[in-house]
């Protein structure tokens, strides 16, 4: 199926459930009071009136919100009842909270209130129903997109065509492909082949991927394509920095591919973390350290000599050194600035083993964060001698410190804390960083806050 008759689909979808939605609440206010409003009076009584349109407003905000009319809701099942499920649940809320709290008068009892629910939803998982059903039933494939070609480099080829397969609402489909290796052998035939190709296969455009094709070369060839009206598509070869494709910024006539995205780089972003890591760290400091912290340090007093804090020098954001504070949870010794926590580590003391466990050792860190060196959410910070060590070991792991580390990240909730054993151990938690470092937003921090508490509570076994 053509795009066009998606977007109808899509636009089909949108008016049947707005239809859906004001035949119901027009049945339902009418049903109120028949005897002093009609439908003609609705328009005109305030109460009536605002909340029918809180309502509607209400419904566009859900659906854009959780994306309910997005291709991929057409192309993808899972991702559709997905969305879809969101998008009701989120719109029963706004409706219970206009109706309970924001209103000038409950216009909805209860039992109305479960009528509109019940009527809305049944009607709304009806028409999905019946549209995933005959998808299924007749195998409709609602985006056939463009036929391309590619030509190029075999691995990038690969790459592509991994990315047309997962990506369908992009529109294309791969159609073949022709190594450009035998483009230097004889250039005339080449090119008849290829426009051979091009005919015999109805290719709509032709994608060149990491071609080995001169410049020169390659534009000749493109401006043959051009003459016989046939779209052409460069890939530039970062495939392998690439995790996201949303980077290419124009500066005046100079175009920047930016080898990742990077949502702190915006400075409303940061000051939103930093008022949050504030705010949280100001709290933590308040209602739990002023009574816990001098009743942790009497009790790492009376077990052995030595400081209530341990500090030490750890790499934080743009690499650059700062005081990480911890809870003393070792007896005094000379490795400790070189050799890390194992299980069963002689060094650890029985308080400390209590305070590593339960991860209490880390609260003085949210002196730090409240400084500003570090975060409540972040890659965690590591000792000097590790960050040089890691990054001989791994590629990307310095890519970590572009932003502040944080008490907890998104590797700890993960399950990836404590001793580092292996090499994929510490390639896991440099990918876990690099993807929370792209796709940071407030509601991920928070989310890893959740996740956080949970596992303390759960208790967790990498933790000693």
């Amino acid at each position: 199926m053509h795009h066009k008759y998606a977007a109808f689909i899509r636009f089909l979808n949108f008016i049947y459930d707005l239809a859906i939605l004001n035949i119901i609440l027009l049945f339902l206010f009418l049903r109120f009071s028949p005897s002093v409003i009609n439908v003609s009076d609705l328009l005109f009584n305030k109460v009536y009136f605002f909340n029918w349109l809180n309502i509607n407003f209400a419904w566009i905000a859900a659906t854009i919100f959780t994306n309910v009319y997005t291709l991929r809701n057409l192309i993808y099942f899972k991702e559709g009842v997905k969305n879809s499920f969101n998008g009701l649940a989120i719109f029963i809320l706004f409706v219970v909270c206009i109706n309970f709290f924001l209103s000038s008068v409950v216009f909805f009892s209860k039992k109305d209130l479960l009528i509109f629910i019940i009527l809305f939803s049944t009607f709304f998982w009806l028409a999905r129903l019946v549209f995933y059903y005959f998808k299924k039933r007749y195998n409709l494939e609602l985006y056939a997109g463009k036929r391309i070609l590619l030509i190029g480099d075999e691995s990038a080829i690969d790459e592509v065509k991994k990315t047309f397969y997962e990506k369908k609402e992009l529109g294309f489909v791969y159609a073949g492909h022709l190594p450009d290796s035998e483009f230097h052998a004889n250039n005339q035939k080449y090119i008849e082949n290829l426009l051979a190709s091009i005919q015999l296969q109805n290719i709509d455009e032709v994608f060149f991927a990491k071609s080995s094709i001169k410049d020169e070369e390659l534009y000749n060839l493109i401006q043959t394509l051009d003459k016989n009206t046939i779209r052409v598509r460069v890939i530039p070869d970062f495939f392998r920095f690439y995790t996201k494709f949303k980077n290419l910024s124009f500066h005046g006539n100079l175009p920047l591919l930016s080898l990742r995205e990077e949502p702190l780089q915006n400075i409303l972003n940061r000051l939103l973390k930093r008022f949050f890591d504030f705010i949280f760290s100001l709290l933590v400091i308040i209602l739990l350290a002023s009574w816990l912290f001098p009743l942790l340090a009497l009790l790492i007093k009376l077990e052995s000599r030595g400081p209530v804090f341990f500090k030490q020098l750890r790499s934080g954001k743009d690499n650059k050194q700062f005081w990480c504070y911890k809870f003393r949870s070792m007896r005094v010794n000379v490795n400790a600035d070189v050799i890390q926590a194992t299980k069963g580590d002689q060094r650890i003391t029985r308080i400390g083993k209590f305070l590593r466990k339960t991860s209490i050792d880390e609260l003085p860190q949210f002196l730090n964060v409240f400084i500003g060196n570090m975060s409540v959410v972040g890659p965690r910070p590591h000792m000097l001698k590790h960050t040089e060590q890691y990054a001989a070991m791994v590629d990307k792991y310095m890519i970590r410190h572009f932003v502040k580390p944080g008490i907890t990240g998104w590797a700890q909730v993960h399950g990836y804390r404590g001793e580092i054993s292996n090499v994929e151990d510490i390639e896991k938690r440099v990918e876990y960083d690099i993807w929370y470092i792209e796709n940071w937003s407030l509601a991920l921090d928070i989310q890893v806050v959740l996740l956080t508490v949970y596992n303390i509570i759960r208790g967790e076994e990498n933790a000693h």
